[in-house]
């Protein structure tokens, strides 16, 4: 049977990592602001780094990731529509991991999509994370299979349909499928399954999590996780994909105007 993880971070981590979302800028940084809306700008955006240093724990300085953390996914260069639902589904109770619930249970719209911006700014994370160990052949060219042609069989269209021949995701809402995890790809494809995750309907998702056998979901996580894209990285633009299937998630709201 296949298993989903259910990774816990100590309340004590927990407790740190709020007092650093919820601290402002510095008395320096608004010091030097004073009088000078260029500065104020740049205080700003600093103020900004300093509040999520409480991400960049788990998620990296700049949202990049960290080797080795399995259920914590880079978030820099995801589309911002994309992030900004992501929070709000934290928030609201779509998604359920409780360390981002508690730390997001009190966080405006506004806020959200601020934090939302700043790491869609960041470079994307482009490189595979795990091992170019070699799968068994009839695994992979399986993997191969769905991602690039889907199984009709099935009603499961290909990865790339929605996600774009790159799999670098699609603006506003469609994320990259590579540089995750496969611990965190097979876990969020199990949430669906069962309901613990949950996108804007129609939840796309939540059909192709249901339609995949246990062989193909670890087949494909495993095939993503170590597929290294093009180094640009970048979401396709808005509309640049004709999707195979009604998706919510797609027209996640965009940046901030």
């Amino acid at each position: 049977m296949l298993t989903f993880p259910s990774p816990r971070l100590p309340v004590v981590r927990c407790l740190l990592l709020l007092a650093l979302l919820c601290v402002g800028a510095s008395p320096v940084a608004l010091a030097q602001a004073e009088g000078n809306p260029a500065d104020a700008v740049d205080a700003d955006e600093a103020a900004m780094a300093e509040r999520l240093a409480a991400c960049a724990i788990c998620h990296g300085e700049n949202g990049e990731g960290r080797r080795g953390a399995e259920y914590y996914p880079h978030l820099s260069g995801k589309p911002a529509g994309y992030l900004f639902d992501q929070l709000r589904g934290f928030r609201d109770g779509r998604r359920h991991y409780a360390q981002m619930s508690w730390l997001l249970r009190f966080t405006d719209d506004g806020y959200l999509r601020r934090i939302a911006d700043f790491y869609a700014a960041q470079p994307p994370q482009v490189k595979a994370v795990e091992p170019a160990v070699a799968m068994d052949p009839a695994l992979r060219r399986r993997a191969e299979q769905l991602v690039y042609e889907g199984d009709p069989g099935r009603e499961l269209p290909a990865c790339v349909a929605c996600h774009g021949q790159a799999l670098t995701g699609m603006e506003p809402g469609i994320p990259a499928l590579v540089g995750l995890p496969v611990d965190y790809l097979i876990a969020q494809l199990g949430a669906w399954r069962v309901d613990v995750r949950r996108g804007a309907e129609p939840d796309c998702m939540a059909h192709v999590a249901r339609g995949l056998a246990d062989t193909d979901l670890r087949s494909v996580a495993t095939w993503l996780s170590r597929h290294t894209p093009p180094s640009d990285g970048q979401p396709l633009p808005a509309g640049s994909l004709d999707l195979p299937l009604p998706c919510g998630g797609a027209a996640a709201q965009g940046p901030t105007p």
